[in-house]
């Protein structure tokens, strides 16, 4: 195609002379295709359009902190600056992001047509939303919830990557998700930035964190909500269910489902 364009004079913003071709939006870019289809072509064949080449010992990358504020699960401001429009505070982050050219990725990925492409991906101020999003759900709510979270969130991802973003089986899961996980999410998150993915959480705050030292501490702690004995009871009843398990995989053995007729699960320790 780009060839048939360049011969009748056509204007097209890519030529045959590029390696690949570009997609991108506000929220990040793609590019594939061409040389890019050789796994033996990586990303430093990519000029970054959001970012720097960080992968370049020659471009100067200063470390750099980042706050990024959430409000019920939208973040809503960024190193103290307060951002009523969405789309500015994208831009705000693009800016930060790409200074360090982070959130650039080389994947192989799953199509819809049951076929695997494989792509370069930026998406600064998404990997930066990501990482300070995720930490606050980890500090606020519990692992069943977060477990939950993931498993809905990869439905969720997968529908819209489909194009069924308006489905109600995709309502159904960002209705949940918004309303239980989302909602809770509010706090701060400082980040420092160094080259690519090379970062360091600095600090974290908000008004509702379920993690708390003083809950459970590895330090001496007058009256700590779980201490030594609370331990020793829990693994008692932990092990009591290890006991359960051995006995059920002797069971197993026996019936000929795990090893052969001369199999022992559990060896005697030789004195």
């Amino acid at each position: 195609m780009s060839q048939w364009l360049k011969d009748h004079n056509l204007p097209y913003r890519d030529s045959v002379e590029k390696a690949y071709s570009t997609d991108a939006n506000i929220l990040g870019a793609t590019h594939e295709a061409k040389k890019l289809e050789d796994l033996d072509s990586s990303i430093e064949l990519v000029e970054p359009i959001m970012g720097v080449k960080f992968w370049d010992a020659s471009v100067k990358i200063d470390t750099e902190d980042v706050k990024i504020e959430f409000s019920q699960g939208r973040p809503v401001a960024v190193n103290g600056k307060s951002f009523k429009d969405p789309v500015e505070l994208i831009k705000e982050l693009n800016a930060i992001g790409g200074r360090h050219g982070i959130g650039m990725s080389d994947q192989i990925e799953n199509r819809i047509i049951e076929a695997k492409s494989r792509g370069i991906y930026e998406a600064p101020a998404m990997a930066l939303l990501f990482i300070a999003y995720e930490r606050l759900v980890s500090a606020i709510h519990n692992e069943d919830t977060i477990a939950n979270y993931h498993a809905e969130g990869r439905r969720l991802g997968r529908l819209l990557y489909e194009g069924r973003w308006f489905d109600p089986q995709a309502l159904m899961l960002r209705e949940s998700l918004t309303r239980w996980v989302a909602s809770a999410i509010s706090g701060t998150v400082t980040i420092r930035l160094r080259r690519g993915d090379d970062f360091s959480i600095i600090n974290t705050t908000g008004p509702a964190l379920s993690y708390s030292p003083e809950k459970l501490s590895m330090e001496r702690t007058e009256d700590a909500a779980f201490g030594p004995t609370d331990r020793i009871g829990q693994l008692t009843m932990r092990n009591l269910d290890i006991a359960d398990t051995r006995a059920k995989l002797d069971l197993y053995a026996a019936q000929g489902q795990l090893g052969g007729s001369d199999f022992d699960l559990i060896k005697e320790i030789e004195k």
